[in-house]
This record gives structure tokens, sequence and C-alpha cells, in this order.
């Protein structure tokens, strides 16, 4: 009987040892992935604050493009003014020819009929 309690009580220390063996390797194991837990929220967070500096660009580009989109159309604007002025100005150099060489034509007989100024 003596010998059947020893070797339960071996049984039982290997048990243990075992399961101490275990949970060393179950804590090892849990370090471990905190550690890679750790550096994964570290990476998050330094990306977090790169996407917040990029959002800043981006509206700021967002924004400079609207006012550049604006300027554009206001040039585009003035530019179609000044064609119409220039083409009117046109007219009336052509029809003040016509009116200055039919009052003399053999003066201005050397002008073309439609002359622009260079």
């Amino acid at each position: 009987m003596m010998r059947r309690a020893s070797h339960i009580l071996d049984e039982r220390e290997k048990k243990m040892k075992n399961m101490e063996i275990r949970m060393r390797e179950i804590e090892l194991s849990l370090h471990n992935v905190k550690l890679l837990l750790k550096e994964k929220v570290t990476q998050l967070k330094d990306q977090l604050h790169r996407n917040g500096k990029a959002d800043v660009l981006i509206k700021d580009l967002y924004v400079e493009n609207s006012q550049l989109i604006k300027a554009l159309e206001i040039t585009e604007q003035r530019q179609k003014i000044a064609e119409k002025k220039n083409y009117l100005l046109e007219e009336k150099i052509s029809s003040l020819n016509k009116i200055v060489r039919d009052l003399n034509p053999s003066t201005l007989s050397s002008l073309p009929y439609n002359y622009k100024c260079p």
C-alpha cells in the first residue's frame, strides 16, 4: 500500500511538473502576444497620425483647387469679354476704313479692306 501511495504521489508530482511547464509555456506565449499587440498598437497610432495629416492636406488641396477653379472661370470670362471687345474693335476699324476709302478712294488704295493693327 505504501508503494501504491508512493506511486500515486509520483504521478501527481509528474502531473504538477507538466502543468507547471505548460503554465510557463502559456505565460511566455501570452507575454509574446502582449508584445506583438503593443507593437501593433504603436503602428496603428502612427498610421492614424499620418492619416490625420493626410486628411488635413487633402482638405487644404480641395480648398485650393476650388479657389483655382474659380480663378480660372473668372479668367476665362475676362478672356471672352476681351475677345468680344477685340472683335468689335476690328469691326469698327473695318467700317472706318471703308468710310475713309469711300470718301477718298485714291489716297487709301494701298490699305487692305480689313486692315488690322499689328
